[in-house]
């Protein structure tokens, strides 16, 4: 009698702790709220992007990276440009040909497959990687040209901007920091080409990557919230699903470029990401006043950054507060040397 007692004791007290936890009404509360600038609700989410097939650009660009040799030198040499605040260029290492992988983006669009996940396996990782290595290769094929003053250098930064461009669509936040990673790199090298600038830069430099990576957090969040929902809708993940909406909200209206956001709660912390994401702001304005400069014009003083604004003083252009990244973030300077 005495077990049976401890028995329906233990059995009273798990159905007493679940009703505590459990929060079905107050799960599907959080997810039914609106993310902001017009993203919709959680549950909306997946209904947003249809499946897609990669195509047999991709196919080829894949098979053509994959033949790319290792090159720490190339990746090293690509980071020293990109961090160092000067107009010249420093001496190249040997380069991998990257004709064919130029002409291939610049001549067909490049389609991935869509997957519905929050990535983070093995062939999202690898494709990230590939992708990136492409990425590189060419920045350093065109830093090179760009030391010879060859106007082609604008080619392979072209074909990059053109892979950044494939990412479009693909709702993982893995695959939105590359394509953040990607356009900080074609920005940050830019200043230092032959001039004229193509039209083609222009599209870039007022393409802000804060929406895309938005609205992956919010389908990175959806993922979470559903799998939670259907196993074990707890207060917790309510609150955590409202506790990153909240997130989104305030960095939609942010307009600083020195942001500091809040650690999200539902998958991997995600502020390095934020403060690399507005400091590029600052960096997109970098390049075009560099530019602006060196074909003789008056820089733009005001910034959309709200925090801060820009000076000439003859020879160096400089942004009125640094804002530092967090390893391995090397970064274009806010400060740039433009003249001897």
């Amino acid at each position: 009698m005495k077990k049976v007692l401890v028995v329906v004791a233990a059995i009273a007290l798990v159905a007493w702790v679940i009703s505590w936890f459990w929060a079905e009404d107050a799960v599907a509360t959080s997810a039914a709220r609106p993310w902001p600038g017009g993203m919709g609700t959680l549950d909306a989410v997946a209904d947003r992007l249809p499946p897609l097939q990669a195509n047999d650009a991709s196919v080829k660009l894949t098979a053509l990276a994959n033949a790319l040799p290792k090159n720490e030198a190339v990746d090293d040499f690509v980071r020293r440009e990109i961090a160092r605040g000067e107009l010249t260029i420093g001496e190249p290492p040997a380069l991998p040909e990257v004709s064919a992988i130029r002409e291939l983006l610049l001549r067909e669009p490049i389609v991935w497959e869509r997957h519905d996940g929050i990535g983070g396996n093995d062939e999202t990782e690898a494709m990230r990687a590939l992708q990136l290595t492409v990425a590189r290769a060419l920045v350093a094929s065109a830093l090179t040209k760009a030391r010879a003053n060859d106007p082609a250098a604008w080619e392979d930064l072209h074909a990059v901007w053109k892979l950044a461009l494939s990412l479009d669509g693909h709702p993982q936040m893995m695959v939105q920091t590359a394509a953040l990673s990607m356009a900080r790199m074609i920005n940050a090298v830019a200043w230092k080409m032959p001039l004229p600038a193509p039209a083609w830069l222009g599209e870039l430099q007022e393409r802000d990557n804060v929406r895309p990576l938005l609205e992956a957090f919010q389908h990175q969040t959806a993922s979470y919230w559903e799998d939670g929902a259907q196993i074990f809708p707890t207060k917790w993940l309510a609150t955590s699903v409202e506790h990153d909406r909240l997130i989104a909200e305030e960095l939609f209206n942010a307009t600083r470029c020195d942001v500091n956001a809040r650690a999200n709660e539902l998958g991997t912390d995600l502020t390095s990401v934020w403060r690399r994401a507005f400091r590029y702001r600052a960096e997109r304005e970098a390049t075009a006043n560099t530019l602006r400069v060196r074909e003789g014009k008056s820089i733009e003083t005001v910034s959309r950054c709200s925090d801060g604004g820009w000076t000439f003083d003859g020879t160096t252009l400089r942004f009125s507060r640094e804002i530092a990244t967090a390893a391995p973030d090397r970064p274009m300077p806010l400060v740039l040397r433009v003249k001897p």
